[in-house]
């Protein structure tokens, strides 16, 4: 009687294997086919601002470079740098009209990173492109061997964004 328990307990094992087995098999083995599609929106460059000195500049000063950076994107956008943009002005740099005998190559700006982190700038909202004010500390020098030209000169800095 035990061997026909057994038995029994074993054949019944079995079929619910079998069962349980072919329906996977049939879940696996099915196929299917179609079409589908997405459209996916062009991304936009952030723009950049010029740059312009938070304090007047003196030889062997520093100063923060102040900026505004704008989102046209639907999409938070991430910037990993900002560095000089040596294609605008003179060399990156531009001096008030005032000031025209001030040697720009006095001034040097210093690579930002925040810190590694880079900044992230807000998406666009309905018609309003995203922006970001910045403010970028120690970015700007003035060399030491800078001329009296340079005293009380507007300096423009002239930036792009990094990955």
């Amino acid at each position: 009687m035990r061997l026909q328990k057994r038995g029994t307990i074993v054949a019944v094992a079995a079929a619910i294997t079998l069962a349980v087995g072919g329906a996977a098999s049939a879940v696996w083995t099915s196929g299917g086919g179609g079409t589908g599609g997405a459209d996916t929106a062009v991304l936009q460059p952030v723009v950049l601002s010029s740059g312009t000195p938070a304090a007047p500049m003196y030889p062997g000063g520093q100063t923060a470079v102040a900026l505004t950076v704008t989102n046209p994107n639907l999409a938070n956008a991430k910037i990993g740098s900002i560095a000089l943009d040596t294609s605008h002005g003179s060399g990156g740099f531009a001096v008030d009209a005032g000031h025209v005998g001030c040697a720009l190559s006095a001034l040097s700006f210093t690579t930002q990173t925040n810190g590694g982190a880079g900044w992230t700038l807000p998406q666009r909202v309905g018609a309003i492109d995203g922006t970001l004010a910045i403010t970028l500390p120690n970015a700007l020098s003035m060399s030491t061997s800078a001329a009296n030209a340079c005293q009380g000169a507007t300096f423009t800095v002239y930036l792009v964004a990094g990955p």
